[in-house]
């Protein structure tokens, strides 16, 4: 006996290898966001400037995936102009603009928890408030978690009397709702993820060169190069550009396309687990318990809002 509605086995099999393609899209995307994370530091206090960095960000995928934007030129068309804004803009210049400010401020760690940690709670807010998606009681207790965990890292700040920090994870938090609303975007438009990543890099570079004619923004790469200091610059470009700009362009779309934005996210809170794991020999970082506990209650939280189910974590199936 077979059933029209039976899905046949090989079809089965091609669903479950994409699926598990998209988890390791995933994964890397969080390993390579964490290393960006460490990059950007170590950047915000040498001689390259916020329009070294950003070049060297959106200036290879603008390069290398030119092509398939202007492939995709009629599908671009089609898409509204505010969601072509939300994908240039939430993952452009002023996400990096305050990232890299955040830097000055607060260390590697923060940057992890509230950076790719938080983004879920502003992703949520953007999907139940304008596009009235239902809540959950397990996607409202993750969120009440992030929520919770954000609370207890900008007190530790307030109360220990650093300014500095508060300051940098008030950044931090501008760039997680940017970063929000690119993935709200991205979703949304149903564009390819080169085509997308390829008119990201492209609106960049164009805005950027702008800010750098009027004056607003400067280099510092000469400076650098005077000091001999290629290693930091090769080191950049590398993360900037390669892993970042070409790597993670196609694998965070790739990644949400597969399993979806919430599984992603899911896999995404492990950003800053490594980036923390990673400063410590890198950048001497150290991590507060009152850290220790605001990472374990943002990872939870994220886990818990992305509606994957707790007791199939492990295995990742749908």
């Amino acid at each position: 006996m077979s059933s029209s509605n039976t899905v046949p086995a090989y079809r089965v099999l091609a669903q479950g290898r994409q699926y598990h393609l998209g988890v390791m899209s995933a994964l890397v995307t969080a390993c390579i966001w964490a290393s960006w994370l460490i990059s950007v530091k170590m950047g915000a206090t040498s001689s390259l400037t916020m329009f070294d960095l950003s070049m060297m960000r959106y200036g290879m995928p603008a390069l290398m995936f030119a092509y398939f934007t202007y492939q995709a030129r009629a599908q671009i068309r089609k898409v509204p102009l505010h969601i072509l804004g939300g994908i240039s803009l939430g993952a452009g210049v002023p996400f990096f603009y305050l990232a890299s400010q955040g830097m000055h401020f607060a260390p590697v760690s923060h940057a992890g928890l509230l950076i790719p940690g938080t983004f879920p709670l502003f992703v949520t807010a953007i999907a139940v408030l304008i596009y009235k998606e239902p809540l959950s009681s397990q996607r409202f207790m993750g969120l009440a978690a992030i929520a919770i965990g954000i609370v207890t890292l900008l007190a530790e700040s307030f109360f220990a009397g650093s300014g500095q920090v508060l300051t940098g994870d008030l950044y931090f938090l501008g760039a997680s709702f940017c970063w929000a609303l690119f993935t709200v975007s991205l979703r949304v438009s149903g564009l390819p993820p080169l085509a997308a990543t390829g008119l990201l890099g492209l609106v960049s570079c164009s805005l950027l060169m702008l800010l750098f004619a009027l004056g607003v923004l400067d280099s510092g790469v000469f400076g650098a190069t005077q000091a001999l200091d290629m290693t930091l610059i090769g080191t950049q470009f590398l993360i900037q550009g390669v892993m970042v700009g070409l790597v993670t362009g196609f694998s965070y779309g790739f990644a949400i396309r597969q399993i979806g934005a919430e599984n992603t996210a899911a896999i995404g809170s492990l950003t800053p687990v490594i980036a923390s794991i990673a400063a410590y020999p890198i950048l001497a970082e150290t991590l507060s318990i009152n850290g220790v506990l605001s990472m374990s209650l943002i990872c939870f939280g994220v886990l818990c809002a992305s509606g994957v189910k707790l007791n199939k974590i492990w295995f990742l199936k749908k």
